[in-house]
C-alpha cells in the first residue's frame, strides 16, 4: 500500500494519478493522528509525505512518523525545495525528497526507487550529499564513529564496502556470485549489527572508515 498524506486534496489528485498506474492500493490522509493509525495499522510500503502536512514539526516530525512503521518508505515533499532541508530529511530517516509539484511520471519512478531500497533525491542535492560523504566530521554526524565495522562477518563487510561504492543489489549480486534475496538478507544483519537505519546512512559509515565510494541515490 502507498499512503498519501496532506491537506491539500489536488496535491493527492496528482501524486494518486502517479501511483496508481502501479496497481498498487492507494490510501490518503489528510490529519495526522489518520497518518499515525494507518502508519502502525497497515504498514504502508511507501508513504508520500507533505512536508507542510499537520503539526509535522520538521525533522522531528518525520522521524516520529517513522517510529510508527520502519519499514515504511518516505518520501518527503516540500513546497519550497532546499539543499539543506532535503539533508536534514534524509538525516530524519526519509528516503526521498522532491517538490510537491513533481512530474508525475518522475513520481512514479521515485516511488519504484525506494521501493528497491535506494534514495531518491534532486541533481541540486547531490553535489552536497557528495561533499558530506567526503568530510568525516560530517559522516560522524550520521554515524557513530563508535561503531566496529570488524563487527561484521568477512562478506557483510565486502557487501557494506559495494555499498559505499553506490552499486545496487543487483550489481553486487551480480559482482559476489550470489542472489539479490541473499544480497538483502546480509545488509538486513549489517543494518542490525551496525545500528544504522538503511543505505544512505551505512554508506556514510564506510566512506567515513574507508575513505571509498559514494551512497547509492537515485537522480531526479
Amino acid at each position: 500500500m502507498i499512503l498519501l498524506a496532506s491537506e491539500d486534496t489536488s496535491l493527492m489528485d496528482r501524486w494518486a494519478v502517479a501511483v496508481a498506474s502501479r496497481g498498487t492500493l492507494v490510501r490518503r490522509v489528510s490529519q495526522m493522528d489518520e497518518a499515525e493509525g494507518t502508519l502502525s495499522g497497515r504498514r504502508p510500503q511507501v508513504l508520500l509525505l507533505d512536508l507542510a502536512f499537520g503539526d509535522l514539526r520538521g525533522a522531528g516530525g518525520v522521524a516520529n512518523l517513522n517510529d510508527f512503521s520502519p519499514d515504511t518508505r518516505i518520501i518527503t515533499m516540500s513546497h519550497q525545495p532546499s539543499d539543506d532541508e532535503g539533508i536534514t530529511m534524509l538525516r530524519a530517516g526519509a528516503r526521498g525528497y522532491c517538490n510537491v509539484h513533481i512530474d508525475p511520471r518522475l513520481l512514479s519512478k521515485a516511488v519504484e526507487t525506494v521501493q528497491l531500497g535506494e534514495v531518491w533525491v534532486g541533481r541540486r542535492l547531490i553535489d552536497r550529499l557528495v561533499a558530506l560523504v567526503g568530510n568525516p566530521a560530517a559522516a560522524r554526524a550520521d554515524a557513530d564513529d563508535g561503531v566496529d565495522l570488524d563487527a561484521l562477518t568477512s562478506r557483510e563487510r565486502e557487501i557494506a564496502r559495494l555499498i559505499g561504492g553506490g552499486y545496487s543489489n543487483k550489481i553486487i549480486a551480480q559482482q559476489l556470485g550470489i542472489t539479490e534475496r541473499t544480497v538483502k538478507a546480509h545488509l538486513g544483519s549489517v543494518f542490525a549489527k551496525l545500528g544504522v537505519r538503511d543505505r544512505l546512512q551505512l554508506a556514510l559509515l564506510v566512506t567515513n572508515r574507508v575513505r571509498h565510494g559514494n551512497p547509492a541515490i537515485a537522480l531526479s
